[in-house]
C-alpha cells in the first residue's frame, strides 16, 4: 500500500496535489486545450490527481501549451490571456504554494500586487501619504510586461532565491510550453509568462523584485515608491529629481530587456 505522504524523486506529496486541486477548483475558470472541464475532473479526481502526482514526483511531468484567449480592454484593444489545462493549473498551484512561502518574506514592503493580505487600496493609501512631502511623482506603466519578461533573467532570479531544483525545472517547462492561438496555430514561448497562469503573478513579482524593488532599495533608498504588479509610482521632491529618476529607471529597464515595453504617464 502506498503511503499517502510518500514522495518519490521530487519532494511533492499527494496532500500537496489534493490541496492545490481544491484551491484551483474554488477559483473556477475554464479549461485549456485538452477541453477537460471541472465536472469531468470532479468525477475522476482520484485517478487524474494520482496520475498528476505520479508525473510530478517522478520528474516526467511536462505541461501542455496554453490556450490563448482574447479579452477586450475597456480602453480598446485586446488583452491576451494564456489558459493552461486544469491539471497544469493544479501543478502550478503546487509549485506556487511551495515557492510563495520562500519568496513572500523577501518581497519589498512597497509591493502590493498579487500578494497575500495586500491590495490596490493599500497601494493608493500609501501613495497619498507619500505625496504629503513629495511634490512630484513618476507614474510608470510597463506596457506588455507579462509578454516581455526575459526567460533567462527570470530563471536566474528564481535560481538565486529558490534552491529547489524541481521548482526551477517545472517553471522552465511552463515558460517554454508555448501557446495555441484561436486559429489552432502553435507558437513557441520565447519570452513572457502567460497571464492566466496560476503561477504567473508570483513569477512576475519575483522578476520586478529584482529588476526594480531591490534595485531601488539599494541605489535610491530615499525615494519612496508603490508597485502594484507592473504599475509603479515613484515619488520625488523636485522636478529635477523626477527627470533624473525617470532616466535612471529607463536605463535599468533597458538593461533588464524591458526597453521595448517601457511607457510612462
Amino acid at each position: 500500500m502506498i503511503d499517502y505522504y510518500e514522495t518519490k524523486s521530487q519532494p511533492i506529496t499527494r496532500v500537496m496535489v489534493w490541496q492545490a486541486y481544491k484551491e484551483v477548483k474554488a477559483n473556477k475558470g475554464s479549461g485549456g486545450i485538452d477541453e477537460m472541464d471541472w465536472e469531468y475532473l470532479a468525477e475522476n479526481a482520484k485517478t487524474e490527481l494520482y496520475k498528476l502526482w505520479n508525473r510530478l514526483t517522478s520528474g516526467s511531468y511536462f505541461p501542455s501549451p496554453v490556450k490563448q484567449v482574447g479579452i477586450p480592454k475597456k480602453d480598446g484593444g485586446t488583452r491576451h490571456l494564456g489558459i493552461p489545462t486544469l491539471l497544469d493549473r493544479i501543478a502550478q498551484q503546487v509549485v506556487k504554494t511551495h515557492l510563495e512561502k520562500q519568496l513572500e518574506p523577501l518581497f519589498h514592503n512597497n509591493s502590493y500586487g498579487y500578494r497575500p493580505n495586500r491590495n490596490s487600496h493599500q497601494a493608493v493609501e500609501q501613495a497619498c501619504k507619500n505625496t504629503y512631502n513629495h511634490d512630484f511623482a513618476i507614474d510608470l506603466d510597463i506596457q506588455g510586461f507579462f509578454d516581455n519578461i526575459d526567460h533567462e533573467l527570470l530563471l536566474k532570479a528564481l535560481k538565486h532565491y529558490c534552491k529547489d531544483k524541481w521548482v526551477w525545472i517545472y517553471v522552465k517547462r511552463w515558460l517554454k510550453a508555448g501557446v495555441i492561438q484561436n486559429a489552432g496555430e502553435f507558437h513557441l514561448g520565447l519570452s513572457g509568462t502567460p497571464q492566466g497562469g496560476v503561477i504567473s503573478p508570483l513569477l512576475a513579482n519575483l522578476f520586478l523584485h529584482v529588476v526594480f524593488d531591490k534595485w531601488m532599495e539599494i541605489h535610491y533608498p530615499e525615494k519612496p515608491f508603490e508597485r502594484y504588479a507592473d504599475d509603479i509610482v515613484v515619488h520625488c521632491k523636485t522636478e529635477k529629481q523626477a527627470v533624473f529618476m525617470l532616466s535612471q529607471i529607463r536605463g535599468r529597464f533597458q538593461k533588464c530587456l524591458l526597453n521595448h515595453a517601457f511607457g510612462e504617464n
